[in-house]
């Protein structure tokens, strides 16, 4: 049986895309906020070297909890795209 309103889907699928494109972008600010905090943590790193032993240490634990939030939030978001790429597969055309 045909489908009776072959362009009322056409519409439907086409702001389904931009939603998800605009789902998307929003997604990625948190990971361009990780990525940002990343590379200033590593560079604090790079500027701890000349330091004391114990203190170095120390920074460096705190620096390592810092880095485990990131990764933490960064397969979070991976995982959320795998759904979401997951979701616009399994649509109909």
């Amino acid at each position: 049986m045909d489908n009776p309103f072959p362009n009322h889907q056409k519409k439907q699928s086409s702001c389904f895309i931009i939603k998800l494109k605009k789902e998307m972008q929003v997604q990625n600010l948190p990971l361009v906020g990780c990525i940002i905090l990343g590379k200033a943590c590593l560079n604090r790193m790079k500027k701890l070297s000349n330091g004391l032993e114990n203190q170095q240490n120390k920074r460096m634990q705190m620096r390592s909890i810092t880095w485990e939030l990131l990764i933490g939030m960064v397969q979070a978001y991976l995982n959320q795209m795998k759904k979401l790429s997951n979701g616009s597969e399994n649509q109909p055309n």
